[in-house]
């Protein structure tokens, strides 16, 4: 008899906790990003190419692209299991997918992001098969999401409304030595007022990582509503260059 291997998934419980919520008593999309991070270096681990096997190494895995679906929002005392999965990578990039339910199995919201592995010293991309414990044929290639428009619109400075400034400071660092890419969502979201954000709903989050920030950087926040209702949050560096975007979608909003 043949025997069928399950296809592979690493699930983390989660609680939604007072410092986790909006003042709506909703879970934070940053936090969502947080969650997504603790499971997927915990799934890594677990694999064998986690911070333990990379660190010797001097490589370091930085996710480049996220793109969340929520069908509805998590709310302050939650309980939620995410599930996540790498995908076969391609030359350069690593793929990783999630789902996050609640404890009765309710689906709350789709995930895909996408990774590239660095080496932390001249600032490279190194290619996948630099992994040289896995068998990429063996993983599993479902997607949480389909057709991921991966690359953004992005608008010139000019274009947009500039929301906020703020200079980059040692509480956004994580031990990769940068900016942690949680802190850019705040940052996104903080592109809108409370009045703005307190009847809507999000249902669709894409951010895009462009140029790491470091402390003392000064970064401006601009923000732009597209035709079709969806907004663009992008944050650039004191020479005008582009380090992070962001496209969010209110289902209120759509057009």
């Amino acid at each position: 008899m043949k025997i069928t291997m399950k296809p592979y998934e690493h699930v983390r419980a989660f609680q939604i906790k007072y410092c986790d919520a909006d003042f709506k008593d909703e879970m934070k999309t940053s936090v969502a990003l947080s969650f997504m991070e603790e499971a997927a270096c915990s799934s890594a681990d677990e694999l064998g190419f986690g911070y333990a096997y990379l660190k010797p190494k001097g490589y370091a895995f930085m996710v480049t692209n996220t793109c969340i679906e929520f069908n509805r929002p998590i709310l302050l005392g939650e309980g939620i299991l995410l599930k996540t999965w790498p995908t076969p990578p391609s030359y350069v990039v690593f793929g990783r997918e999630y789902q996050m339910l609640s404890k009765n199995g309710e689906l709350l919201a789709n995930a895909s992001s996408r990774w590239c592995l660095v080496d932390i010293k001249t600032g490279k991309l190194l290619q996948s098969k630099r992994i040289d414990n896995q068998d990429y044929s063996t993983y599993n290639t479902s997607k949480a999401l389909e057709n991921v428009q991966w690359k953004l619109p992005a608008f010139q400075i000019e274009d947009g409304e500039l929301k906020f400034t703020l200079t980059i400071a040692n509480s956004e660092y994580d031990h990769n030595m940068h900016v942690n890419n949680t802190r850019y969502a705040d940052y996104c979201f903080n592109c809108f007022s409370i009045e703005e954000l307190k009847n809507r709903k999000l249902k669709k989050f894409s951010i895009s990582y462009v140029k790491q920030c470091h402390e003392g950087d000064v970064l401006k926040f601009y923000r732009k509503r597209e035709a079709d209702g969806s907004y663009l949050a992008h944050g650039f560096n004191g020479a005008g260059e582009l380090v992070v975007q962001s496209r969010i979608v209110f289902s209120e909003d759509e057009g």
